[in-house]
């Protein structure tokens, strides 16, 4: 840990702990002997706690992501922006338009080669959508904002590249793993799989704490996996991580929120071990095009 909790800090901490011991809790309650049915009961759990801290403008469902050709796999939880975008309910699930979803989160009991393998399947199927988004307001205010920059420093603007996030994805494992460790984990994805296109953006191991976040904005065509461990602070850690992603993929209209500066006291964000691995496609951002202007007597 960093420095001495401040009251602040503090009271963060003890809600993150506590709600983590309360969701191994009920995720352990002998509910059933069914393992689709004790699937469910885990999934929900995870709904209730993730409705409870997300801003109101995100809605938790399970369901389908759809785009025109494409669709993923049934996801556990389904982050998406109900205030804006409409979605088809269905019997015991719903169709989502690939537009509304900020993220699709995979939640497993236990870890096993198997689950894992499915998680990056899962992954893999989400990565692939890509959402016909056209630009927002703050797109086109930022192509202003470029010109005027162009006028004032003498280049001739020629446009933008932007590119945008693909949707969030995430995976929770509940219990396992305990020997688990990085070189471990990347041995199961470095035989033929594609960590940019199939590795989770977020990836937990609750009961031992070990937190995993790729990174894809490397200007180099690079991405990064870091590793973390955070012991009783896993949850807490997450939650940020989470909050971030899902941040990353939204317009504003207030400035941003960063849950990360109630939590920079007591925990240390300089990863134990990072990986880095190649890019698909272009980093996420807007890159200028634009040529210095010739002076007025230049031959």
């Amino acid at each position: 840990m960093k420095d001495k909790d401040t009251q602040t800090t503090f009271a963060v901490r003890a809600y993150f702990r506590a709600k983590r011991k309360e969701l191994m809790a009920l995720a352990e309650l002998p509910v059933c002997k069914h393992p689709g049915l004790i699937g469910g009961h885990r999934e929900q759990i995870y709904r209730t706690y993730l409705a409870d801290l997300l801003p109101r403008r995100y809605s938790v469902g399970r369901g389908m992501v759809y785009e025109m050709l494409r669709r993923s796999k049934e996801a556990d939880i389904v982050i998406w922006d109900s205030h804006n975008y409409p979605s088809l309910p269905l019997l015991d699930h719903s169709f989502y338009f690939a537009e509304s979803v900020r993220a699709v989160i995979e939640c497993k009991s236990n870890w096993n080669n198997e689950n894992f393998l499915d998680v990056l399947d899962k992954c893999a199927a989400v990565d692939d959508i890509v959402p016909a988004k056209e630009p927002s307001l703050a797109d086109q205010v930022t192509s202003l904002q470029d010109q005027v920059d162009a006028i004032q420093h003498g280049f001739d603007y020629a446009g933008a590249l932007l590119v945008k996030p693909q949707i969030g994805t995430a995976a929770m494992f509940l219990s396992g793993g305990q020997s688990m460790t990085p070189e471990k984990l990347l041995e199961l994805v470095e035989s033929g799989r594609n960590i940019d296109r199939e590795w989770p953006h977020v990836l937990l191991f609750l009961d031992t704490g070990l937190l995993v976040v790729k990174e894809q904005s490397g200007e180099d065509g690079t991405g990064r996996l870091d590793f973390f461990q955070y012991g009783d602070d896993a949850l807490l850690a997450f939650s940020i991580a989470l909050l971030r992603l899902i941040d990353d993929r939204v317009v504003h209209s207030e400035a941003r929120f960063f849950m990360e500066r109630y939590a920079f006291q007591i925990l240390d964000f300089t990863p134990t071990r990072s990986h880095q691995f190649p890019l698909r496609r272009p980093p996420v951002g807007r890159r200028i095009f634009a040529e210095e202007l010739a002076e007025p007597n230049a031959p």
